[in-house]
């Protein structure tokens, strides 16, 4: 790894959310961003791996929407599930997944475009970890989600903490629990997301939310 990495990454915060530019910068960093995030002290993976496990058996089907590298689906998979499908827009990432031999299946999915290219109810449970902050229709992704995966299942995800605010995510919750879409839901306080980054620290950190779909 490139001991500049790191640096190399600042402004993380800020790139541009639009599907080419963010599909082009995650194949450019696709090499060395395990690393990276490990020297980040990165555990969302881990976290929402594990929050999902509590609520779902091993033999579930599991959905990693925007699984990058496969930091997600190797703790899913360390966490017992056998079955992991995965999604993203990096056609590196995507690379670098499959030779973590976490995944049934890769596909190259541009998730700003909807519907997504999943049947109804095709899963148990989904994981989408570290990706919202691309895909600004919050609601219509998070409904999308709520499709694809069962009555009953579970679906577990992160947000910014700062974006939590900037787009009004706890409302969108809300009117999904009111309208009778989820249930069960949890939003944690915001704890740490790249506590070894500079720029994000203490300054920007993560919320995890779950809910079942109803």
């Amino acid at each position: 790894m490139n001991p500049d990495s790191g640096a190399e990454h600042s402004g993380l915060s800020n790139i541009s959310r639009k599907s080419d530019d963010v599909a082009q910068y995650y194949d450019g960093w696709a090499s060395d961003y395990d690393a990276t995030l490990a020297e980040w002290h990165y555990e969302a993976p881990k976290q929402v791996a594990k929050m999902l496990r509590e609520e779902l058996g091993p033999e579930s089907q599991i959905l990693d929407a925007g699984c990058g590298t496969g930091l997600s689906g190797a703790e899913l998979q360390a966490a017992g599930f056998q079955t992991v499908d995965g999604m993203d827009v990096s056609e590196r990432s995507l690379e670098i997944a499959k030779e973590t031999g976490a995944y049934r299946s890769l596909e190259q999915v541009d998730m700003q475009r909807l519907p997504l290219p999943v049947a109804d109810a095709r899963y148990d449970g989904l994981a989408c970890v570290g990706v919202l902050t691309y895909l600004p229709e919050s609601e219509a992704i998070l409904k999308e989600f709520c499709r694809v995966v069962r009555p009953g299942g579970r679906v577990v995800v992160t947000q910014r903490s700062d974006i939590f605010v900037e787009r009004n995510f706890k409302n969108v919750l809300d009117r999904l629990a009111a309208e009778g879409t989820i249930r069960n839901l949890l939003v944690t306080e915001p704890r740490p997301y790249l506590p070894d980054n500079e720029e994000f620290a203490d300054r920007i950190l993560v919320h995890y939310i779950a809910w079942t779909v109803e």
